[in-house]
């Protein structure tokens, strides 16, 4: 027979004392570590398309032109609409979120999903600011940007409908910016699913920065698609960098060097089952030592030359085939 004897009254007053205090100090974590983690968190970013321009606070059928959430909002419109993690643009879902959107954004600090199709015309600083009073966070974390599945995300310097000036000034700046400063050695970027087009360069990996690139096409940035400098760390996988130097625009490509990947003295370039081609310039441009590029299963086609500088093209040790 079970003992049906009640269980000492001593017993039971200590367990509610020890789930009491388990409550209490799971609840001053919330409060003490809120500021930690509260932005880690993912948030979504909706498309748009042409017509009408990113930015339009009312579509007459909501629900479409890459409007995700369905409220009738895209672009600019969708960044201060409210607290639901779904912003319009990058550069407002990477910082800390503005108006009703107010602490809810990535703040430099966790993952952006692309959930709709759509082309972004802007530029984007990831990481420290590279002046003061600039974008970018002065404690910033791992950041994740990429495209879901089947979802086409343009960052292009180009806007057909945007006003000659406002492509022009895209035009002469750098698309996507990454810099880590010393004080932050252990923070790793991501970009995923992405095309990076029409800038005067592409990605600048700039500092400390550890960085993953990882399916993602550029084409047709002036100077250089991808550049990486400093003592940054970055690896390339399953891409395509191609047509730098190639642009046709408000601002012409003329005189630029057109290279591929510039790698200058000091950062390292790792670079697997990607295709480097039809570049103007060099398809790798490496300043530094041989060993500071090291490629594995990559195509060099038709770019003037494929090699500029001395690289590493062996087995690599660390893939298993």
């Amino acid at each position: 027979m079970k003992n049906l004897r009640p269980k000492p009254a001593g017993r039971s007053a200590r367990l509610s004392v020890f789930s009491l205090l388990a409550a209490l100090l799971l609840a001053g974590a919330t409060l003490w570590g809120g500021a930690a983690v509260e932005a880690n968190h993912p948030v979504l970013v909706e498309g748009n398309c042409d017509s009408p321009l990113p930015g339009t606070t009312i579509l007459n059928n909501a629900g479409t032109c890459g409007d995700y959430d369905g409220d009738g909002r895209i672009g600019t419109a969708e960044d201060t609409d409210g607290a639901d993690r779904i912003f319009g643009t990058l550069a407002a879902a990477l910082g800390p979120g503005t108006g009703a959107a107010a602490g809810t954004g990535a703040n430099h600090n966790g993952k952006i999903i692309i959930v709709a199709s759509g082309r972004f015309a802007e530029t984007l600083v990831i990481g420290n600011p590279l002046v003061a009073g600039g974008p970018g966070s002065s404690n910033p974390g791992n950041v994740t940007i990429e495209a879901a599945p089947g979802v086409e995300a343009n960052i292009d310097a180009v806007l057909d409908g945007d006003t000659a000036t406002a492509n022009k000034n895209r035009q002469s700046k750098v698309g996507v910016t990454i810099n880590y400063t010393p004080s932050f050695p252990s923070r790793v970027v991501t970009l995923r699913n992405l095309s990076i087009r029409n800038f005067v360069i592409g990605v600048d990996v700039v500092g400390i920065s550890r960085v993953n690139i990882d399916n993602c096409r550029f084409e047709n940035n002036a100077r250089t698609n991808l550049r990486v400098r400093n003592t940054s760390m970055t690896v390339v996988t399953s891409s395509q960098i191609q047509s730098a130097g190639f642009r046709i625009g408000t601002v012409s490509s003329a005189g630029e060097p057109g290279d591929g990947v510039q790698v200058l003295k000091g950062s390292k370039l790792r670079v697997a089952d990607t295709t480097i081609a039809h570049n103007r310039g060099a398809g790798i441009n490496n300043t530094g030592l041989a060993a500071d590029v090291v490629l594995f299963k990559v195509g060099t086609y038709y770019n003037n030359p494929n090699f500029s500088g001395a690289v590493t093209i062996a087995p690599d040790p660390n893939h298993s085939n």
